[in-house]
């Protein structure tokens, strides 16, 4: 949400924003660590929080979150390298690896870290059931309506 950038409210003011471009140039991406934990308090109110790596591999905004008790959600083996260097566990639920595909080299990493598997493909589920018998795994519906850009890509 946008706030004004003369407030003194947060770090991301005009005076900060400033002197960031100054000693960087731009673009930069700045962030404010006390609204990032506002929100992720705000949504622990309902649920188990997991955040998509996509939205941000900042390896210090990962770091932030795992310290407030997020989880991660990972799409790609570097992904899941990427959750444990910020120091997500593997094993149980703060690292759980989403795809529709598999290919050899992540296969072998999220059997020997028995990271839970959100499979969105039978394929996915012969490949583990062969690879790493009871590996933990969640089940990826499409119920053929939602969002998207197309009706491939559609989320319900």
């Amino acid at each position: 949400m946008p706030r004004p950038l003369n407030t003194t409210e947060t770090a991301l003011n005009r005076d900060n924003l400033l002197q960031l471009a100054r000693q960087y140039g731009g673009p930069v991406w700045a962030y404010d660590a006390d609204v990032i934990a506002d929100r992720i308090a705000q949504l622990q109110q309902f649920d188990v929080v997991r955040f998509a790596q996509k939205a941000c591999s900042n390896i210090h905004i990962l770091k932030l979150m795992r310290a407030a008790g997020v989880r991660v959600d990972s799409v790609s083996l570097g992904e899941v390298e990427r959750a444990l260097a910020a120091g997500f566990q593997p094993g149980g639920e703060e690292i759980v690896f989403t795809a529709d595909l598999l290919d050899a080299p992540t296969l072998a990493r999220l059997t020997e870290l028995k990271i839970p598997v959100n499979a969105g493909s039978v394929d996915m589920l012969h490949q583990l059931g062969e690879a790493s018998p009871g590996h933990r795994v969640w089940l990826r519906v499409n119920p053929g309506f939602g969002h998207g850009h197309s009706q491939k890509t559609n989320t319900g």
